[in-house]
């Protein structure tokens, strides 16, 4: 009796209202009720991602039919997980706190594609910043499960969050550092420094992952956090090296242009202070894999200036190259004398553990 837009909506309401019924009679059949409602729409969603077709969709941002279909349902799953957050079931209890996570981040997701997009949702290929927003939820989504989860414990929470973090750093690797980023794609930053494409692109999302890193220590596996800390580490200075190359080059960073004979050497210098600044990170709040990245990247500078600009530098830039880079290398060797002097001045001390949040049941 119904079409498009009501349908999905009715089939949702259908769904809260069974859920309601458990305030009357605690049958378990009836949160399941809600669990098929979701499916059902899934399965719609699939055959029409518009919800009414991409003739009636129209091109407004957010105020749309996706607001609708996508929103009320997920909205109403929201509910529906809360009020049944002290079911005795707790298949169905985390079923449906699975579905709604699920559909308020496909909702975010599907706005912010129409609006990015002109109003047409089709198979294209995002761009660097579409897909820097589907990164910058990402970390907020995980953070918001880690909150969830210290509130109301919960496996879907705890698991979640993990991986939603893992799937936004492998889309990193796969679309940031590759498939989008302006150096293979060619696709132009912007007119204003700084405030251009890579700070949305790189910069943030490194910032992101910082303070994603930092809220979940103690609360997740230390190779989890190491590894959303290596991909900061990664995103910063993918910022900095492409930033030089903006410097040099303009708003078209890309690869048919070459390399310019300053730009060379720019990029020793930059990659010699983003090490060192690593490094002092690293001492300041004894992350050992701070320090790590912070060698691994001075190694790569050493071996560029080594390798590159000694083949590409002439007279005068090749001689600072060379003398910059003893400068460096002594000052962290000066560095690192201070640091093991200081700790062999204080004695011999055990490292102290990193409290981990006890599961439910357990013992910390």
């Amino acid at each position: 009796m119904t079409d498009g837009l009501a349908t999905t909506i009715l089939i949702a309401l259908v769904g809260a209202a069974y859920v309601a019924a458990t305030r009357l009679r605690p049958w378990p059949a009836l949160p399941w009720m809600m669990v098929g409602a979701a499916v059902v729409i899934l399965a719609r969603i699939a055959w029409e991602p518009t919800i009414v077709g991409a003739l009636h969709l129209g091109k407004t941002p957010v105020f749309n039919a996706l607001l609708a279909g996508y929103g009320i349902p997920a909205l109403l799953l929201v509910l529906s997980a809360f009020e049944l957050r002290r079911w005795p079931d707790p298949r169905v209890r985390n079923l449906l706190q699975a579905l709604a996570s699920l559909f308020v981040l496909l909702t975010v997701a599907i706005i912010v594609r129409h609006a990015m997009n002109g109003g047409v949702l089709d198979s294209a290929v995002p761009t660097l910043g579409e897909q820097s927003i589907y990164t910058l939820l990402a970390i907020g989504g995980s953070a918001i499960m880690m909150t969830l989860d210290r509130k109301s414990p919960s496996p879907v929470f705890r698991y979640g969050s993990m991986v939603i973090g893992i799937l936004s750093m492998l889309s990193i690797l796969g679309a940031h550092l590759i498939g989008l980023n302006p150096y293979f794609s060619g696709e132009l930053l912007g007119s204003i420094p700084f405030f251009d494409l890579l700070l949305i692109g790189y910069l943030l999302p490194g910032f992101g992952y910082a303070g994603l890193a930092w809220y979940a220590r103690g609360k997740r596996p230390m190779p989890y956090v190491t590894a959303l800390a290596v991909t900061d580490a990664v995103l910063v200075f993918a910022w900095a090296t492409l930033s030089v190359r903006r410097f040099w080059q303009g708003q078209n960073v890309a690869d048919w242009k070459g390399f310019l004979e300053g730009e060379t050497y720019t990029y020793s210098v930059v990659w010699l202070l983003l090490g060192v600044l690593l490094l002092v990170l690293g001492s300041r709040f004894n992350a050992k894999s701070i320090r790590i990245a912070s060698a691994v990247l001075v190694f790569v500078a050493v071996l560029k200036v080594f390798l590159i600009d000694m083949a590409n530098l002439q007279g005068f830039l090749r001689a600072l190259s060379f003398i910059g880079l003893g400068a460096v290398l002594i000052g962290i060797g000066l560095f690192y004398q201070k640091i093991l002097s200081g700790k062999a001045g204080a004695g011999p001390q055990q490292e102290t553990p990193v409290d981990i949040e006890a599961e439910p049941g357990q013992t910390a």
